[in-house]
């Protein structure tokens, strides 16, 4: 028999397992993040030597139980297009709505696997698919997306097939049909590839052709903007691109899920590996970007144009924070204030309506001495570790 106190400890040790287990299951309730366990590329040539991807990821939902991953077609079409897919599936790391099982997944990390999947795909055989038209869930076109799918195969120069697709009898080719399986389940599409294709569609081998992905460019990161950054709370990040207009970025992860997709993406297209060295660097600057100076100058346009009427009413509120609407509570047309003067009380609903109105609605003007821009150095010798050190 073990001494009394081992007894105990392994007694003490059992009850701190099971209540961690009991957070860690109350943590997955309250947040309804995807978990990945798997990735698979497929590729094939067509006729005219045009590659064509399908991609497709293992998955389970963190806060349905029990946890059974399974498989699904994320992307299809060419190699800039289902990298779109992907890019927009990076910025849903950074928040960690998509982790791995041992948890968060950083974007330029996720991209790289992909990336490195793209470059030896299995084989995608050819294959029938036959595009019925039902009211069934996994119908290859559901009858409420008949509309959108000919406003798809109409905007990629296919109207001369909509009528043989919309009789729901079409039986096409995966690889003669590729054009037009991409105008429907594309990026650009109306509806997902899941609908069309499955993991065990690819072969068990890897493609034998040769593929050649775009080689990166070591100069990359040469292409970086030109970034500021303020604090305007702990999470929300005021950010100006080559000196464009301030805007709120909102939080940080989501300033960096934006970045991902509007800047990393285009860049990466024409740069390849641009976003695997830039994304740390923009994460790094909105970490340590400087409070927001109390000087700046807030302008607000109460009902922008084109905007709902709760935009309006958000900047009621802000101004009855402020001191500034009217007798009925309505906020001027235009108002300006200082940053500084943004009331902390009550619980900081006034920055919280702040950050919340439109960008439409709000014009930022920090003093020219304090709105230091932060850049990257754009040498060609450019050593990102030790960029990131000196932006430290």
């Amino acid at each position: 028999m073990p001494p009394f106190g081992a007894v105990v400890s392994f007694s003490l040790s059992g009850f701190a397992a099971r209540w961690g287990l009991l957070r860690i299951y109350i943590s997955e309730l309250q947040m309804g993040a995807t978990v990945l366990t798997g990735k698979k590329a497929g590729a094939f040539q067509t006729a005219d030597g045009e590659w064509m991807f399908a991609l497709f990821e293992r998955t389970y939902e963190k806060n349905c139980y029990p946890h059974i991953d399974q498989w699904s077609a994320i992307a299809f079409g060419r190699y800039a297009e289902v990298m779109r897919r992907v890019f927009r599936h990076a910025s849903s790391c950074e928040g960690g709505m998509l982790q791995s099982r041992a948890g968060y997944i950083k974007p330029e990390n996720y991209l790289a696997t992909w990336r490195s999947l793209l470059a030896k795909p299995f084989l995608l055989p050819d294959q029938k698919i036959r595009l019925d038209v039902s009211t069934s869930f996994r119908a290859a076109i559901p009858e409420a997306a008949l509309d959108d799918v000919r406003s798809s195969l109409s905007a990629a120069g296919l109207a001369g097939r909509v009528e043989e697709v919309a009789g729901g009898q079409a039986e096409v080719s995966l690889h003669g049909d590729a054009a037009l399986l991409a105008a429907i389940y594309g990026e650009s599409g109306a509806l997902s590839a899941w609908r069309i294709l499955r993991e065990h569609d690819c072969s068990s081998v890897p493609f034998a052709a040769d593929l050649e992905l775009p080689s990166r460019d070591p100069s990359a990161l040469e292409r970086m903007p030109s970034v500021r950054c303020y604090k305007i709370d702990e999470e929300n990040r005021l950010v100006s691109f080559d000196g464009q207009p301030w805007e709120n970025a909102g939080w940080q992860y989501s300033a960096i899920g934006s970045f991902v997709t509007d800047v990393a993406y285009p860049i990466e297209m024409e740069t390849p590996g641009f976003a695997k060295a830039a994304i740390p660097v923009y994460r790094d600057l909105m970490r340590n970007a400087g409070r927001l100076p109390v000087e700046t100058v807030i302008e607000i346009t109460r009902m922008p144009e084109g905007l709902e009427d709760y935009c309006g009413r958000a900047a009621d509120e802000l101004a009855g924070y402020l001191g500034l609407a009217d007798g009925e509570g309505r906020a001027p047309e235009r108002f300006s204030f200082r940053f500084g003067d943004v009331p902390a009380e009550p619980r900081g609903s006034a920055m919280y309506k702040l950050c919340n109105l439109r960008s439409q609605q709000v014009t930022w003007t920090l003093p020219q001495d304090t709105a230091a821009t932060q850049q990257v150095d754009k040498a060609p010798s450019t050593n990102l570790a030790q960029m990131i050190l000196e932006l430290d």
